[in-house]
């Protein structure tokens, strides 16, 4: 195993707590406004799906890019086996724990343990491989309860091809950046012939280009400190100018209300990496800041769980409450429960996690 264990980069973490509140925020309002009218919030609705831009594709998008910079960036290589087991325990514990407390609270709520309709016996092992949702949105139907959704099949899929891209990108960069890059567009151009019901942005064999992206990033990211060391000296200046670039990028594709006719997931692409590059570039500022650090250290260390868990909290908590509607205030008031108890819930599966692993699977 060969490990390059840098300095933390605070904006990669940023980005993925940003992104796992903006899935949390979008799947509040899909929930309250669009499954279950409780609550006008077409404001926040029309905010989020934009002509050009939709803020949870693009956070899917950032956090499996980030996904795949951090895990060059902090391993870079080891062997396959290795990062498969580390990788796959790290998602699998915390699903399985998330898994069993849903299930526990949907054979409570619905005073049944049948509750999946008859899906056979066999299909249990698309649960235990942590594919089951993922699958379900292809149309297979499984003992899915939801729990990390498509994104946790998919980031699965993109850990398992890892191994792979990062060979390939340190062999030759520039021809695999070439070769994805023409496969990225033959693919999305080409989706609708695949004749599945899956939807573009879920499918790995989309997403797998913003991974990749975020592997090839760390080398513009090692180019950008040693440039950072040279201005110290009184070479270079810092590459502030790409922000001249990369956010009129961004506020374009949010703002333009005329349907740019290309793939969904090309638009997503590009704003994934502009926002990589927008906020990476003020990394120094933000590792300076204090108090956003202390607020990334709190949160990161169970975003994953997060994410996991605040699905079932969302839809579990509307339930509770009849699906009634609800005035502004009461939604202010249920949106802060959703988020309290979300952070609670993923707390407690990350302590349960991470006895789990001390205990029995130490390695």
């Amino acid at each position: 195993m060969t490990s390059n264990v840098k300095n933390r980069i605070y904006s990669f973490d940023l980005l993925k707590i940003i992104s796992i509140l903006i899935v949390f925020i979008y799947h509040i309002v899909m929930d309250i406004y669009q499954i279950h009218p409780m609550h006008n919030m077409k404001n926040v609705y029309d905010i989020i799906i934009r002509p050009n831009m939709h803020l949870a594709m693009v956070a899917c998008g950032l956090f499996i890019f980030i996904s795949g910079a951090t895990i060059t960036y902090n391993i870079r290589e080891e062997k396959p086996l290795d990062f498969y087991k580390r990788r796959l325990l790290r998602v699998l514990i915390p699903f399985y724990i998330a898994y069993i407390i849903y299930f526990v609270i949907k054979v409570i709520t619905l005073k049944s343990i049948h509750i999946f309709g008859g899906v056979e016996k066999w299909k249990i092992i698309y649960t235990l491989i942590g594919m089951d949702e993922y699958l379900n949105a292809a149309g297979f139907k499984t003992f899915s309860l939801g729990i990390g959704e498509w994104f946790l099949g998919c980031i699965i899929l993109c850990y398992l091809a890892y191994p792979f891209l990062y060979r390939a990108h340190k062999n030759n960069k520039i021809f695999t950046f070439v070769v994805m890059s023409i496969y990225y567009i033959l693919i999305n151009i080409n989706y609708d012939k695949l004749n599945t019901t899956m939807p573009s942005h879920f499918n790995f064999l989309c997403q797998v280009y913003n991974f990749y992206l975020g592997i090839a990033s760390i080398d513009v990211i090692l180019k950008m400190k040693n440039r950072e060391h040279a201005t110290r000296k009184g070479g270079l200046r810092e590459p502030f100018c790409l922000l001249a670039i990369t956010i009129p990028i961004t506020l374009f594709f949010f703002f333009f209300k005329s349907t740019i006719n290309i793939p969904d997931n090309f638009k997503t692409t590009i704003v994934v990496v502009a926002v990589f590059i927008s906020f990476y570039l003020f990394e120094n500022a933000l590792a300076s800041n204090s108090f956003l650090v202390k607020i990334i250290s709190l949160f990161s260390p169970i975003s994953y769980e997060f994410f996991l868990v605040h699905h079932f909290v969302i839809y579990q908590i509307d339930y509770l409450l009849n699906y009634r509607r609800l005035g502004g205030v009461m939604t202010v008031l249920v949106i802060i429960v959703d988020f309290i108890l979300t952070v609670l819930i993923a707390e407690i599966v990350k302590i349960i996690s991470v006895k789990i692993k001390k205990r029995y699977l130490e390695f």
